[in-house]
């Protein structure tokens, strides 16, 4: 069951498998910053391979239309795309994120907008993943983005929080299921 508290813009769970341990979002301006906590019933080492799998994004996130890797740097740090299309309400937005990629060996992830070849002015997002046993991996993420298109005043913060929020719960469940796929190799 999602809890919310829209005065603080912060959302928790009880979920018996994933569970979103807080998920926020805020707003200044045409800039929005969000962060999440997730709880993953999967080993951190199957969790990282899903999240890593640049080429199959649509498989945690149903948004994504298409994810590729453009360019390898090195072999921790990478160039990939994510072409995505979002709809709140009747409003749907084609999303083209071109991203520096850099992974450590902590189980952090750091992704830096490439604004001439995105439609975002700037952004950028810290994923860490951590083991808190052996099949429980604890994902936490926070990001800040800057589109450089419209977005209708109409959908608003309010509407924004809420396919936030049922986006955030989703891609959990999702990114379990992917992960114990995995696992079961």
């Amino acid at each position: 069951r999602l809890r919310c508290d829209w005065s603080s813009d912060v959302c928790s769970s009880d979920l018996s498998a994933s569970e979103v341990q807080q998920a926020k979002i805020s707003f200044i301006g045409n800039t929005y910053r969000y962060a999440f906590t997730i709880e993953i019933d999967a080993p951190v080492d199957a969790v990282l391979e899903v999240v890593t799998d640049y080429n199959n994004l649509e498989r945690i996130n149903d948004s994504v239309v298409q994810g590729e890797i453009i360019e390898h740097y090195n072999i921790r740090r990478l160039k990939r795309r994510m072409l995505l299309n979002h709809c709140i309400l009747v409003f749907c937005f084609d999303l083209v994120f071109v991203e520096d990629v850099e992974l450590f060996d902590d189980g952090s992830i750091t992704t830096t907008i490439l604004p001439a070849e995105s439609n975002f002015r700037r952004g950028f997002s810290n994923w860490r993943a951590e083991a808190i046993s052996d099949r429980t991996t604890r994902i936490s993420v926070d990001a800040e983005q800057e589109p450089d298109f419209w977005i209708p005043p109409v959908i608003g913060p309010l509407l924004f929080k809420r396919a936030f929020m049922k986006e955030v719960h989703k891609t959990a469940a999702n990114i379990e299921r992917e992960a114990n796929r995995v696992r079961a190799k």
